[in-house]
């Protein structure tokens, strides 16, 4: 049974080449979402929002974006004021630049930077960081997170690269700790970020997706 209320909105997830639009699609399918996967410009009309998901790496993903023709309709469709969430992988994407491709550039949607994590004590903070990891209770929280209590804020994370925070980002932010805090959460305008993974961070992720939508 589906759990979105109100009027069912068709999601864009654009496939590029990721591991993970099966938990996707059926995390939006259960909130009541269509789901459509995109893999050329055209599919890009008539969406109510879009999707960039997680696991793969930067440089390839960046280039399969510019390859297929979807990378120009795709910046056009966010800055005329799609709403957009990038996961992971996908958040990254939407930033200026990855350590993951030194000499490829992101869609720079954000004026982020995606950084390779280094953490000095790596028998406590392993890279890949991967598991559960609760959120820094922001003071002013985005909007992903209407709902979700501070207790409740813990998210599956799974990444070697994080992006850092920056004096640019003009939207709401929420962190994470991994010896240093880093971007959890971003929301400027109409484009959103999450470094975690909401499709597998039950009941919460759910609750965040929920909000993505009603957005």
């Amino acid at each position: 049974m589906a759990m979105g209320s109100g009027k069912s909105k068709t999601v864009g997830i654009v496939d590029y080449g990721t591991g993970n639009i099966a938990s996707l699609d059926q995390a939006f399918t259960v909130l009541g979402s269509t789901v459509r996967l995109i893999h050329t410009a055209e599919q890009l009309s008539h969406l109510d929002a879009v999707v960039l998901p997680g696991v793969g790496h930067f440089g390839p993903s960046r280039q399969r974006l510019q390859s297929s023709g979807v990378q120009e309709a795709l910046i056009e469709q966010i800055r005329s004021g799609l709403p957009t969430l990038g996961i992971c992988l996908g958040f990254q994407l939407l930033t200026q630049s990855s350590e993951e491709a030194p000499h490829v550039e992101g869609l720079g949607l954000l004026p982020l930077r995606t950084e390779r994590l280094r953490p000095t004590n790596t028998k406590l903070h392993k890279v890949p960081h991967l598991g559960w990891n609760s959120l820094i209770p922001p003071a002013d929280p985005p909007g992903l997170l209407v709902g979700i209590a501070p207790e409740h804020q813990l998210f599956y994370f799974a990444n070697a690269y994080a992006v850092a925070p920056s004096p640019n980002l003009s939207g709401c932010q929420a962190h994470y700790q991994h010896e240093r805090a880093w971007l959890a959460v971003v929301q400027q305008g109409n484009i959103h970020g999450v470094q975690f993974h909401p499709e597998k961070s039950r009941g919460q992720g759910l609750q965040l997706l929920r909000n993505f939508l009603a957005g």
